[in-house]
């Protein structure tokens, strides 16, 4: 019997997608893709979808083929995919076009869209396989990798070569040899991948599975929370849950907070159930692709560590001629005298005077907007 769909299922960084494209290219076929961080409710599938799956293509007409792929089939759920899963049971019985339908889970999918596919599993890759394609990279790239560096490298990737590749180019990045000794540095100071943590997470279906990726990370709290931040809320097409994760992680900034003020460690474990277990069972509705990124904050700050250097010595030398602290000097001193060194020159002159101010610090005073944070 004839089926009007595949169904390519198996785990992440094997080769679904890919095979997909591959196809149509090999084909000779129009591709037409949807995938989660499309809408996909009943109306958007038939609309694109369905168009796409029962017409030709505008300058070959029926004679030509389009393929209708619609990844992460399994993750069709939520207000933002309503009816979706209807929609695409409708596709595949009205289909002239050839359809691939790419999940992680087939079980995920209902029972009546599943008979209409041929099913087609897409096993891990081994370890031999995912070497070779690393081989072949450094190859093309013109890095020398010793065989263990790949090695270590396959086996951490336990079958996605998706991620034995990303680690690649992570360990290789500005080199053109590549040892053990890299491939070891860059493992302990990875621990586990964050990215790989930063998905999970927000599939994560209980408390428990929550905090326990966090403990599998090798950062502090404080660090997690910016990843976090940084990533899951660009993750979210529901403003309720945009809310509800916002609210979730502003609780937990205030544990940290508490902790740094107090150097009371015991609130950190509030701190991270609020920025997992709240942060994961806070979300409802669909999720969307994005690209991870480092988190803005740590950019900020590598930005402007040679102002802040400034800035704190200027308070220094406040707090030694006012008798205060440096903390004091810089919240309640620092903004007035930015004001006095941009409107009043004279006694800007007799203040840099009196404490020996640098070229660096009057530049620094002169030109920074306050009050203003930094």
């Amino acid at each position: 019997m004839k089926k009007p769909a595949l169904l390519l299922y198996g785990p992440a960084g094997t080769g679904k997608t890919v095979a997909a494209q591959a196809l149509a290219r090999e084909m000779n076929w129009d591709l037409v893709e949807l995938n989660a961080s499309d809408e996909r409710t009943f109306d958007v599938i038939r609309r694109v979808a369905g168009t796409a799956a029962t017409t030709g293509t505008l300058f070959e007409g029926t004679a030509s083929k389009r393929l209708v792929v619609l990844d992460e089939a399994d993750n069709v759920y939520g207000t933002a995919d309503r009816g979706g899963y209807r929609a695409i049971a409708e596709l595949l019985k009205q289909a002239k076009n050839p359809i691939v339908l790419i999940a992680n889970d087939q079980y995920a999918i209902p029972v009546d869209i599943r008979t209409l596919c041929l099913a087609v599993n897409f096993r891990r890759i081994t370890q031999d396989s995912i070497i070779k394609v690393l081989e072949r990279i450094c190859k093309a790239e013109k890095i020398e990798a010793e065989p263990l560096a790949l090695k270590v490298i396959a086996e951490t990737a336990r079958g996605d070569l998706r991620s034995a590749i990303n680690d690649l180019q992570a360990v290789a990045m500005g080199k053109r040899r590549l040892t053990i000794k890299d491939v070891v540095i860059y493992r302990r100071d990875r621990g586990v991948n964050i990215f790989e943590v930063l998905t999970q997470l927000m599939r994560a279906t209980s408390c428990k599975h929550a905090r326990e990726l966090l403990w599998t990370l090798d950062r502090p709290p404080d660090d997690a929370i910016d990843w976090i931040s940084e990533n899951v809320p660009r993750m979210l097409l529901s403003p309720a849950d945009l809310a509800r994760v916002y609210e979730a992680l502003s609780r937990a900034d205030i544990f940290l907070g508490r902790t740094r003020r107090r150097q009371t460690y015991g609130m950190w474990g509030y701190a991270s159930d609020l920025m997992t277990a709240g942060v994961a069972l806070s979300r409802e509705g669909q999720l969307k692709y994005v690209r991870f990124q480092v988190p803005s904050s740590g950019l900020l700050y590598a930005r402007t560590r040679g102002a802040r250097a400034v800035r704190d010595g200027i308070a220094r030398k406040i707090a030694s001629r006012c008798h205060t602290s440096s903390a004091v000097a810089r919240k309640h001193f620092l903004p007035y005298m930015g004001i006095i060194f941009k409107r009043d020159k004279k006694s800007a002159t007799r203040i840099a005077a009196e404490l020996e101010l640098g070229d660096n610090e009057i530049k620094f005073l002169t030109e920074r907007a306050y009050p203003r944070p930094l």
